[in-house]
């Protein structure tokens, strides 16, 4: 084949898709007319968070335990019958390649486990909605709650971690063990930066606060 042959074979590809894309932009176009308005809205909402690197990393935090608490966390609780296959085949996967001990569902209740498992379905869960939103708009009754939250789940990985770390009749290999460690411990150290940071806001307001009163006794 000669080159310019080639040439004229790969204008011709060239141009039949050139025509697919104009056709499949003309057919998406009432589409684009649709979604278009509310992806320029999300983008603007979305802007003031990327300025706020804690929020933005306290919002993709409970954004993404919402899925994990319901569909993995918490299937220590739920009945057999009502866990879908396919989350049941990532659990035994997960198990297979883990040997995550607070998973293990072949093995007695932990039931100091078990009591962190129902404070997350009861207590965690419904809390991480309230936060997304009012981290994701920077509301300032978010603070206190938050920081209460993250005080207390801290306390609940830590004993986690330590069980991981240090607790050898689990029968975990090395690199089992180092990964649970690096699963478990954005779920400690994500809250603590959430705490100090929750803490920090809280005093430079109550202090803006009384700098305030102070003025008006003054006056």
């Amino acid at each position: 084949m000669s080159w310019d042959s080639f040439l004229d074979k790969v204008e011709v590809v060239v141009n039949w898709g050139n025509r697919m894309y104009a056709k499949a932009e003309k057919a998406a176009e009432p589409a684009v007319k649709v979604i278009s308005p509310h992806v320029d809205t999300f983008a603007s909402e979305m802007e003031p968070i990327m300025n706020r690197p804690v929020d933005w990393i306290l919002f993709l935090y409970f954004g993404t335990h919402i899925p994990i608490t319901v569909f993995f966390d918490l299937q220590n609780l739920y009945p057999q019958w009502i866990i879908p296959t396919f989350f049941q085949q990532l659990h035994g996967t997960y198990m297979a390649l883990l040997n995550d001990p607070f998973m293990d569902k072949t093995i007695p209740v932990k039931w100091w486990f078990k009591s962190f498992s129902l404070c997350e379905a009861f207590l965690q869960l419904p809390f991480f909605f309230f936060a997304t939103y009012g981290v994701f708009k920077d509301k300032s009754w978010v603070r206190l709650p938050l920081a209460v939250y993250c005080a207390h789940v801290m306390t609940t990985v830590l004993p986690c971690l330590a069980e991981i770390a240090f607790n050898t009749s689990y029968g975990l290999e090395n690199y089992q063990r180092n990964i649970l460690l690096m699963l478990y411990s954005p779920y400690f150290f994500i809250p603590l930066v959430g705490l100090v940071d929750s803490c920090v806001r809280i005093t430079n307001k109550l202090k803006a606060n009384d700098a305030a009163l102070l003025e008006k006794k003054k006056e």
